[in-house]
């Protein structure tokens, strides 16, 4: 990458007339894209950016560049997950779900490091109120991010949260919820190394992460490592999907936690042989098909790799994560109180034991769906019978996740995995 110029950005100290120096930064994110020019850095510090006319998506990516979030006001600190750059929807703009970072030139290179990206408020759900109660709640509205909605269903024109195709890509230190459809998605070519790093995706339908070689455009490295992928609903609900076949790049993935997911963990279009792909001491949990499969279809978990699995894997565990632990609690309750468990490799016995950690009662599964009740206290046990919505709970108008709640139902997950997982304080 050539070099090109230190742009500094701060929606609460900056102006947009200001030149974008360190004394003199920038404000608002999406209006710089229209000039940025091959190698240049921009270093954005923590607040609240909303996109243009607050849809919560930034303008596509046309250069080389490195975007880098999570610094301090003054720019004297940074650290992604104390100082949060967060880009997210205005309250009015339920559908909004095209990509927030997208790149679609192969022929550059692009980093995405250090944000903070919640879609919730850009989603469409759907359901009014308590579903067997079948009454509105007062301050939820119908088909918008405040109501008690399945979340994330998938709507035409739904789009990744970040979307990359290059030949030298980074994509590291994120925090990516309540997307739409997948979470990070990343083609790539060449042969050069590309980098999936410490990014926490919760709550997805589709895929948590795909990472795949473009067809006939070269066979780059990849790794994957240190990634926590949870929570991935209907319509797929990949948390990994890959294609590793040697001549088009080789992958490791390592020291990963995917946990929760109603498809496989790890899933490859195809037969995978020998170092093409490696699976090196990743924790997997509760994948209603499998910690791994192929071509959509369940194969094994994780403490069958060694008899079942063609390609090369070590230290693999199958095992309850410790980020249950700092999960909301009724979220949780509302996930597990919905799940329809037909694969024989996802266990009730599993959800009792992330129940447990999370300091809730055995699973019982739904089952009075038809019936109507008059309020949230009157269900059985005390349990909702309709669909949840947005992390960390449903909300109400105005109330959105701003740092505070980051603080509060997100932050605490990070780094209880030890070296597993995303890492609370990364290297980069």
């Amino acid at each position: 990458m050539q070099k090109g110029r230190e742009i500094f950005v701060s929606k609460n100290t900056g102006d947009d007339d200001n030149p974008g120096t360190k004394e003199l930064p920038k404000k608002m994110l999406w209006k710089i894209f229209s000039g940025l020019i091959d190698g240049d850095v921009v270093r954005v510090a923590e607040g609240i950016e909303f996109g243009e006319m607050k849809n919560g998506v930034m303008p596509p990516i046309t250069k080389s560049v490195v975007l880098e979030g999570g610094w301090k006001s003054d720019f004297s600190e940074r650290n992604p997950f104390k100082y949060l750059t967060i880009i997210t929807a205005g309250f009015d703009k339920g559908g909004a779900t095209s990509e927030v970072f997208r790149c679609e030139d192969r022929k550059i290179s692009v980093t995405i490091d250090g944000f903070c990206i919640d879609r919730g408020g850009g989603c469409i759900y759907y359901s009014d109120g308590e579903m067997g109660a079948n009454k509105r709640i007062d301050g939820h509205k119908d088909c918008t991010p405040w109501g008690y909605r399945s979340i994330n269903r998938k709507m035409s024109g739904s789009d990744p949260s970040i979307e990359l195709i290059g030949e030298t890509m980074i994509v590291r230190n994120n925090i990516i919820i309540n997307s739409p459809w997948w979470g990070i998605y990343v083609k790539g070519g060449g042969n050069g190394n590309i980098l999936i790093e410490n990014n926490l995706v919760l709550g997805f339908q589709g895929r948590g992460i795909e990472a795949i070689t473009g067809g006939g455009w070269g066979a780059p490295n990849w790794v994957i490592r240190n990634n926590t992928v949870a929570f991935g609903w209907a319509m797929e609900g990949r948390g990994v999907s890959l294609d590793p076949k040697g001549d088009n790049g080789k992958v490791l993935f390592e020291r990963n936690v995917i946990a929760f997911c109603s498809q496989s963990a790890v899933m490859t279009k195809f037969d995978v042989t020998g170092d093409n792909l490696q699976l090196v001491d990743n924790q997997f949990f509760f994948n209603k098909m499998g910690d791994f499969g192929k071509g959509g279809s369940a194969v094994c978990n994780a403490n069958d790799f060694e008899d079942s699995l063609k390609f090369k894997t070590r230290k693999n565990v199958h095992e309850v994560p410790r980020f249950i632990t700092r999960i909301a609690q009724q979220w949780l309750d509302r996930y597990t109180m919905t799940l329809d468990l037909t694969s024989k490799l996802a266990k009730d016995q599993e959800l009792d034991a992330a129940r447990a950690l999370a300091g809730l009662v055995e699973w019982l599964p739904i089952g009075f769906t038809d019936k109507k009740y008059p309020n949230y206290s009157s269900l059985p046990v005390g349990r909702a019978n309709y669909d949840l919505g947005r992390y960390p709970h449903p909300m109400k108008e105005g109330e959105g996740l701003d740092a505070d709640g980051w603080h509060k139902y997100v932050l605490p997950m990070l780094g209880l995995d030890g070296e597993r997982g995303v890492q609370a304080n990364p290297e980069h």
